[in-house]
C-alpha cells in the first residue's frame, strides 16, 4: 500500500506528466507521448504508478532525441563517403 500524497504533490505530478505527454507527442514521438499520458490519467488515484509512467515518458524522450541525432550523424556520413568516392553515372 502506498502512503497518501497531499494534493499539491498530486498537483505537480500531474503537471509534470502533461508536460511530458505534450513534448512527447510534439517532439518524442508515440511511445514517450503514451507513457506521460498515462501518468497524468494514474495520478489521482495511483501516484506511484504515476510517477513511474511520467519518469519513463522522460527516459523514452531522451532515448528517441539520441537515436534520432546518431542516425543523422549515420546519414551524413554516409552521403560524405559517397560524395567523396567520386563515382560518377
Amino acid at each position: 500500500m502506498t502512503a497518501p500524497i497531499s494534493g499539491h504533490d498530486v498537483e505537480k505530478l500531474k503537471k509534470n506528466a502533461l508536460i511530458a505527454t505534450i513534448v512527447g507527442f510534439v517532439c518524442g514521438g508515440a511511445i514517450p507521448g503514451v507513457l506521460g499520458l498515462l501518468g497524468y490519467l494514474k495520478a489521482d488515484q495511483e501516484p506511484e504508478t504515476a510517477k513511474k509512467f511520467t519518469k519513463w515518458a522522460w527516459i523514452a524522450f531522451a532515448i528517441m532525441w539520441v537515436l534520432a541525432i546518431i542516425f543523422i550523424v549515420i546519414y551524413v556520413v554516409f552521403i560524405v563517403a559517397m560524395v567523396n568516392s567520386g563515382s560518377t553515372y
